[in-house]
């Protein structure tokens, strides 16, 4: 077998890269910090304490209590509206001996929010007055990209049913929030905080770059508070999905800046890179064009771009699995997840329809199987090509990630399965309006070289997502996705992003684009327990943004997560 590889997986030289040590947002905020908790004295006990709301001007719902603790403890705080109509959200924080700056978060919006403290020196609790959230597309027509418009449609008939935890949206270049089962919003960051690729990380911050920061040269490491405490400066930009090793590094899908290859090549979207968050350096960088067949052409695509850079793989997500030490990676743009050892680059599978594969990638493709090991297709036949493509293969895919499974030799993995297509022939193309996008859970053998499907969700006739989607499994069997491009004209037609290129064009659309995402819970069995509408509250036209009116509203990145991590 002819290995393909990256060949080295070292890191690119650094040249700007790494930790902004001066940067003005972090020492901004570490002032405000300083003077805040320079303000506590023994006078601030917990009936006299100081709350300072939105103290960074980038978290609206979030504030700090001040006070003096005369003991070291832990404390129990509870956050409501003055007239308990929302979920009582409660958690739990630290305090040492002297001053204490605690963080909050989960207040509401235009409202008084009811804020109880309770620990050894009793219960107190505070009324705290909250601005209106910021104005939607639809409230300010003349604005752009403003703030998501949040609809509950389907409420949760027993809350107990679900899992625990807010849902985090991280919308494209407009807003990160968290709602709670009742489509409150309890938590949002301002459009100075990038919104895209958000991750939690292991010390309870968030990770985030995004287009609006410096073309996604800019990294954030900020807080529930809106505190930015760290500005990772990055050459080659963090476009996508961001992943944390269980060794603290950070795997992001990465690239060569246009203009910046060695090889003189145009390719972007093709690399992933692993990065010490201590320092901010890259320590390994993979570059795909020399693992995959950089000439077979895509499905789906993008449009030209006009710098003449080419998108052939389109590398969304990326991550670990450390049970076989391989490198999963996503390329869209090619509707493959393959798989690389970490230590030397070597393919070592890719799972996607057998179609244009040349000889000699053909032992590397995964054969499909049933629960007994028996091949589902004869790839022989036309039909059962086609077959597959319709009911197993990905499409298109995001967020491919792990389920648990440290078995040696087996990748078990959770995709958002776009389903852009579902061919790669147009004239068996499946149009946008008739398709659906869905959650596949498979199981990948590396020895036999086959993959299973575990099971599937299908979102149904108003799920479907050209672009974009994630999903989560939850701790309770239940299943939180997110159908991230779901995009309608005003007729209720379902649209794709880019006619001809994310799938087959067509005519039949009067014109507008209105992004309406869904959010959904889901039993383990695929019944609804709640869906939630993520929108723009406004359809565009071409003559609102040429090249990104269907482009409406989208959401990358979606969790299910307890308030504080």
């Amino acid at each position: 077998m002819t290995l393909h590889s990256t060949a080295l997986p070292l890191p690119r030289p650094p040249i700007n890269q790494g930790i902004d040590t001066t940067n003005s947002i972090v020492m901004k905020h570490n002032e405000i910090y300083s003077s805040l908790f320079t303000d506590i004295n023994a006078t601030h006990t917990q009936s006299n304490a100081i709350l300072t709301l939105n103290p960074y001007g980038t978290a609206p719902l979030s504030l700090y209590i001040g006070l003096w603790s005369e003991k070291a403890e832990t404390l129990y705080i509870s956050v409501t509206d003055q007239n308990e109509r929302a979920p009582v959200l409660t958690f739990t924080q630290q305090v040492a001996v002297g001053a204490n700056l605690i963080p909050v978060a989960g207040l509401l919006a235009d409202n008084i929010n009811l804020i109880t403290l309770v620990s050894s020196a009793g219960s107190t609790t505070w009324r705290v007055l909250t601005e209106p959230l910021p104005p939607t597309d639809a409230q300010d027509p003349a604005g752009h990209n403003l703030f998501p418009q949040v609809t509950l449609k389907v409420p949760a008939s027993d809350p107990a049913t679900l899992a625990q935890g807010l849902y985090f949206i991280s919308c494209f270049d407009r807003n990160n929030i968290a709602l709670d089962y009742q489509a409150n919003v309890r938590w949002f960051t301002t459009k100075d905080m990038p919104s895209n690729n958000l991750l939690r990380i292991a010390n309870g911050n968030f990770l985030s770059s995004a287009i609006a920061q410096d073309n996604y040269l800019q990294m954030y490491e900020f807080d529930m508070m809106g505190r930015v405490h760290t500005m990772y400066v990055l050459d080659n930009a963090l476009h996508h999905s961001l992943w944390q090793r269980s060794d603290g590094s950070l795997v992001g899908a990465s690239e060569y800046a246009p203009g910046t290859r060695p090889d003189g090549d145009t390719t972007i979207e093709d690399g992933v890179s692993i990065i010490d968050l201590r320092t901010g350096l890259e320590t390994h960088y993979y570059d795909m064009t020399k693992v995959l067949d950089r000439t077979r052409p895509c499905r789906p695509s993008n449009p030209p771009s006009a710098d003449g850079s080419v998108d052939w793989l389109h590398v969304n997500q990326c991550y670990i699995n450390e049970t076989n030490n391989i490198l999963v990676t996503s390329g869209r743009n090619q509707s493959a997840i393959f798989g690389l050892e970490v230590e030397t680059g070597q393919l070592r599978f890719i799972m996607s329809t057998h179609e244009a594969w040349s000889a000699d990638y053909q032992p590397y493709l995964l054969t499909p199987v049933d629960a007994s090991g028996a091949p589902l297709y004869d790839f022989s036949q036309p039909e059962e090509i086609k077959k597959a493509n319709l009911e197993f293969w990905n499409w298109g895919q995001h967020n491919v990630l792990e389920i648990p499974n440290n078995t040696p030799g087996i990748i078990d993995i959770s995709i958002f399965n776009n389903g852009n297509y579902l061919s790669r022939d147009d004239a068996q193309s499946i149009a946008p309006w008739n398709n659906q996008s869905r959650v596949g859970h498979y199981r990948i053998d590396l020895i036999k070289m086959t993959v299973q499907k575990l099971n599937e969700y299908f979102s149904g006739p108003e799920g479907y997502s050209s672009l974009c989607g994630a999903k989560q499994l939850m701790p309770n069997g239940n299943l939180v996705v997110c159908y991230g491009g779901a995009t309608f004209d005003a007729t209720g037609l379902t649209l794709t992003c880019d006619p001809g290129y994310s799938d087959v064009d067509y005519q039949s659309w009067d014109g507008s684009a209105e992004g309406k995402l869904p959010l959904r819970e889901l039993t383990a069995q695929g019944e609804v327990l709640l869906e939630i509408t993520i929108g723009s509250g406004l359809a565009r036209r071409r003559e609102d943004d040429p090249s990104m009116y269907r482009y409406n509203i989208t959401c990358f990145r979606a969790y299910k997560l307890p308030l504080f991590g």
